[in-house]
C-alpha cells in the first residue's frame, strides 16, 4: 500500500482550484461582454461604470454557480426531491415575475445569452433530467430578474 502523500495531493488541489479560476474568470469576462452588448443595444446612452460591472459580475457568477449546482441536484436528488424544488422555482418566479415587469426585451435578450453561455461552459447541463432541465431555467430566470431588478434601479438613479 502506498504511503498518502501530502504535498502531491496539497499540488494537485492547488492545480484544480487554478484550472477553475480561470475557468471562471473566462466566463466572467465573456459573460460581461455579452450583457453589456445587450444593455448597450437596448440603452445606448447607458455609461459604462464600475457599479453596473458590478452588477453583471453578480449575475456572471450565479448564473456559473447554477450550472454546477443544478447539476449536481440533478445526479444526487431522487426524482421527488427534484420535482419539489421545480414546483418551488416555479412559484417563485412565477411571482417575481409579475412583480418585475420591466425591461422584458433586455431580460429575454440577455436570458438566452446566459443560457448560451451555460452550455458553452458547462455541457454537463446538457446530461439534465427533463426536472433539471426545467430547474435551471427556473433559476436562471430568478438570477435574470434579480439583475433586470438592479439594472432598473441603476438607470433610475
Amino acid at each position: 500500500m502506498e504511503k498518502f502523500d501530502s504535498n502531491n495531493f496539497r499540488a494537485s488541489l492547488i492545480s484544480e482550484f487554478r484550472e477553475l479560476d480561470n475557468i471562471l474568470e473566462t466566463f466572467q469576462s465573456q459573460f460581461k461582454d455579452e450583457v453589456w452588448r445587450s444593455v448597450n443595444e437596448v440603452y445606448p446612452s447607458i455609461v459604462y461604470s464600475e457599479k453596473l460591472g458590478e452588477l453583471i459580475l453578480t449575475y456572471a457568477n450565479q448564473i456559473f454557480s447554477t450550472a454546477e449546482s443544478v447539476c449536481d441536484k440533478d445526479k444526487n436528488y431522487n426524482e421527488v426531491r427534484l420535482a419539489d424544488e421545480v414546483n418551488i422555482m416555479n412559484k417563485m418566479v412565477d411571482k417575481l415575475s409579475e412583480e418585475n415587469k420591466d425591461n422584458q426585451e433586455l431580460a429575454a435578450g440577455i436570458h438566452q445569452k446566459a443560457k448560451k453561455m451555460m452550455v458553452n461552459f458547462y455541457p454537463n447541463v446538457m446530461d439534465l433530467s427533463a426536472d433539471g432541465f426545467r430547474l435551471l431555467e427556473k433559476y436562471s430566470l430568478m438570477y435574470n430578474i434579480f439583475f433586470i431588478g438592479g439594472f432598473s434601479k441603476f438607470i433610475a438613479q
